[in-house]
This record gives C-alpha cells, structure tokens and sequence, in this order.
C-alpha cells in the first residue's frame, strides 16, 4: 500500500496547553505499508507500534510547511541542508517537547520520499525509536494523508470545546491557496525555491514566474531548486547567461524509434521508466549488448562528433542545458562535463529527456538535483550506455574493482556509473554508494 495513515486513539493527558492537552494521543504513523513509530517504550518496557503524542504540534507543523514538504527537494548539495530547511523537512521540528520520530519528508515533484532512522533512549528521551526505512508514495497519497489527519485532529478540538484555534485558521488559509489556482501556482514556486510561504520578494517571484513563460514550467521547476539558497536571484542570473553561451548544435530526428520512449502514464518510480524507455531505445536502434560508441551517440544527437566530446564546450555551472531551437528536433547543448564518460553520460540524459514527454518547454536542463525529471534522466543514460543485462554477462559474476573497471572502459562509463547500475538492480549492496545511514546526510 503506497498510502500515508496517521493512526489516532485519543487519551487526554493532565497538564499542557488545552489544545495539546486534549488532542494527547497513541498515534502511529505508517508510510508505503511500514510503520515509522515502532518503538521502545522505556515506561512499559514493550515494543509497540504507537507511541503517545499530542496530534495537535504534529498538524500545526504538517500545514505549515504543507507547502514546501509537497514541492521542496532534497537541497543541494545534500549534504549541507539549511536551518530553514531542516525545520520545514524534519518531523523533530513539531517540537513542543514530546519526542517525536526522527523522520524526514521531500518530494521529487511526483512522489514524496520519507525516511526514518532509529533512535535511542535516554534519560531524556524516554523512547527509543527502532525504524531505519526510505519509503516513497505518489504525492497524492501524501496529501490525503495529510488531510485526512489534520482534519481529525480540527473535529477533536471542535468536540473538545477548541474552536478558532491557530490549526483552525492556518488550515483555512491553507485550503484557500490550494482550491485558488494562481495562488497554488505562486506557492509552489515559493516553497520550489526554499521560502516559506509570502517569504519570497514579489519581484524576484515575478521574475521567475516571467521565466516560466519563456521556457516553460516543467523546465522551471528544475531551475527554482538550483536557486535556492541565499541568492537566488544571482544564481538567476548565471543560469540566464548560461543559456546564450556557445554550444554543441544538434538535432534529433529518430523518426519512428524515438516514438518508443515517449513516457506512458504510470505510478512507477521516474527511475524504472527511464530504465524501460532506454531499453526499448536500444531494441529499435539494434544495439542488442554492444556499446554505443562516442559517434553513433553524436549521430542520435545530429551532431558533429569532434565538437560534441569538446571538452573546452564544458562550463562551470550548477547544470547542463539544451536549448530548443525553431526548427523541429534542433538543440543547442552547453553541457556541463569535461571528461569523456562524464559527456557521454550528459548527453544521454539529453537524449532521454528531449525523447521523454519530460522534455516539454524550450530549455532542457539535467542536474544534479533530487527531482523526478532528473533521476528518469539519469536512469535513461545509465541503461542506454551500461545496460544490466550485458553488464551482468560482462562481469560474468565478479563484482571486485578491477572488474568494475574493466567494465567501465567497455562501456565508456565512470566507475560510478557501473557500480550505481549495479546497485540499483540489486546485484550490489547499497551501502557502497552511501553512509549507512538511514537519512540522505548526517544529522
């Protein structure tokens, strides 16, 4: 079940504020089927699956960031998230002292990744959280989640004698945002570029809502989160100025074999569609296991095979970009990686993208951000150029660094690339790519 379900048994405790007081609760929370709260309690010295709570700092914090946890990703670098972000993202912000689970909400725009990582007790904290998961559901179920539990907690405060409280009016205002279509509009780019909401500077808004107009708002939704951070509006400008730059000319004209990857509608993860759509590309094109060599790569790109591994054609920006042209299939691409496996691997993000109905607006941008439209690039380009398939029959069972290497060169792919493929297919184990811990960086 992809769902996200915020289970109340309302227990009224002695002390707090009359609004926390009376929504005091075991509350459990499950997210794609698994239960985020199982805990320790140190009181009962049982393992149980709810823990007591107060529902109302839990929806106060849920429709006050509603925003941004339904459009923000994961910041870059990801690393280094900010305050603001933490605060918005990170459940321990509800706060007004209970113990809350160490839980963490993003979106890629079409799915909302939750993490949970365990936690001990203490004197403290008197609950040990036992939970270590990523899970993802569609962002819709994430709203009905959301509401669904909000609008519990607001008929407890009604039948508690609560009523006009700060949740009753913040929901109020947050509905009228999400039912007024402009509204919602103006929002969601506010929360894409990291402020809360009326926190955005009107013209900087507008500027990036005129952009919109030009390229495209698929194309800007990958644009906003680049800018987050304390200048956004000259991380606007860098990307402008970008946009003109010299590039590689190209056009893609693959008739009948392009038609193959334009994006069905489907629930499945962006990743598993960019896996399919590159591995029917491959079949119509009569790759069968081979490698795509550095000239049939241009050629499905039209263009010049000298210009388009140029390594001084690279940029120092936070992204690469194709720029659409007049005529049909025509793009300009100012990409971004020097080295060879780093510009094939961009160019095929390219040719995913612009094949995809992803591709729509006048600019199409790949970067390193955590959104849906990026991870279908990066999926697309890690099967066209190192599908599993054959990667698997290379490596013929050894999966040590040398062979990794050696796999690499065949397919003229990074180390990385390999080891991310194999990974993702399970045929590696995770924790070569990432930290152990259950969260995307350190806390």
């Amino acid at each position: 079940m992809n769902d996200l379900a915020i289970r109340l048994h309302w227990e009224s405790a002695l002390h707090g504020d009359p609004e926390v007081r009376d929504t005091s609760a075991l509350l459990a929370i499950e997210v794609g089927g698994r239960v985020m709260t199982t805990n320790e309690d140190d009181w009962s010295r049982t393992i149980r699956d709810d823990v007591r709570l107060s529902a109302y700092p839990l929806a106060l914090w849920l429709a006050g960031n509603w925003w941004r946890l339904r459009y923000e990703p994961l910041p870059l670098p990801v690393s280094r998230p900010s305050h603001s972000w933490r605060m918005a993202h990170e459940m321990a912000a509800a706060g007004h002292g209970f113990v809350w689970p160490r839980m963490l909400f993003a979106s890629d725009g079409e799915s909302t990744h939750v993490w949970s990582v365990s936690t001990s007790r203490s004197a403290l904290a008197p609950v040990g959280y036992l939970a270590n998961a990523h899970e993802l559901i569609p962002v819709s179920a994430f709203e009905r989640g959301t509401d669904a539990f909000v609008r519990s907690v607001l008929a407890r405060l009604d039948a508690m004698g609560h009523r006009g409280t700060n949740l009753h009016g913040l929901w109020l205002e947050l509905s009228e945002e999400r039912a007024d279509a402009a509204l919602h509009a103006g929002r969601r780019l506010e929360a894409m570029l990291g402020f809360d909401p009326d926190a955005c500077p009107e013209p900087l808004l507008e500027r990036f809502e005129r952009l919109g107009h030009d390229i495209g708002a698929a194309a800007l939704e990958e644009i906003a989160p680049l800018c987050a951070g304390t200048s956004p509006g000259e991380a606007l400008d860098r990307i402008v100025e970008l946009s003109a730059a010299a590039g590689i000319d190209g056009r893609i004209e693959l008739g009948g074999a392009g038609d193959v990857v334009r994006e069905p509608a489907s629930p499945r993860p962006a990743w598993d569609l960019g896996h399919e759509a590159a591995r029917a590309l491959r079949r119509q094109l009569g790759l069968d296991g081979q490698p795509v060599e550095d000239r049939r790569l241009a050629d499905l790109l039209g263009a010049d095979p000298a210009t388009a591994f140029d390594p001084a054609l690279a940029n120092r920006a936070p992204l690469g970009l194709a720029v659409k042209g007049a005529a049909r299939g025509s793009l300009r691409i100012i990409p971004r990686k020097r080295n060879r496996p780093g510009r094939r691997f961009e160019l095929a993000r390219f040719l995913g993208d612009y094949l995809s109905s992803r591709g729509s607006g006048a600019w199409l941008p790949a970067t390193d951000a955590h959104t849906a439209r990026q991870q279908y690039q990066r999926a697309f380009a890690a099967e066209f150029l190192c599908p599993i398939g054959p990667l698997a029959d290379f490596l013929a069972g050894d999966l040590g660094p040398a062979a990794i290497d050696d796999a690499a060169e065949h397919f003229a792919v990074s180390e990385r690339a390999v080891e991310t493929q194999l990974v993702n297919h399970h045929r590696l184990p995770a924790g070569i790519l990432e930290d152990g811990s259950a969260f995307p960086y350190v806390m």
